[in-house]
């Protein structure tokens, strides 16, 4: 290979990298970690829409957490680049009781994800 090429692939590798970091922290709906795990997140059942609590950034994984003020869900993003996905890793399961009338104060249904 000539020079050119190994540099071509050196700056190709970094500019990877650092794209890969940056779309590990950011909070944008498409192309992120925290989009994958916003999909995670939209299709867990809760008791209220699931607001973004944190985000743990590492080279190519993020964990990424979410609330309902009832319960919790974390998600492990995996990605390189613009190219992310979202595995859940934890959701606390807080029960809600019925009254005597056997309604639910807190029912439990798919609310989404906020913002």
């Amino acid at each position: 290979m000539s020079r050119k090429w190994n540099f071509g692939i050196v700056l190709f590798v970094s500019i990877l990298a650092i794209e890969t970091v940056i779309l590990g922290q950011e909070k944008t709906n498409q192309f992120s970690a925290y989009a994958a795990c916003r999909d995670v997140a939209i299709a867990t059942k809760g008791y209220g829409v699931w607001k973004h609590t944190g985000t743990t950034p590492l080279l190519f994984f993020s964990a990424i957490q979410f609330s309902d003020n009832a319960n919790y869900l974390s998600c492990s993003a995996i990605g390189i680049g613009p190219f992310w996905m979202g595995i859940p890793t934890f959701e606390t399961l807080r029960g809600c009781l019925r009254n005597a009338q056997g309604v639910s104060p807190c029912p439990e249904g798919y609310f989404g994800v906020s913002p």
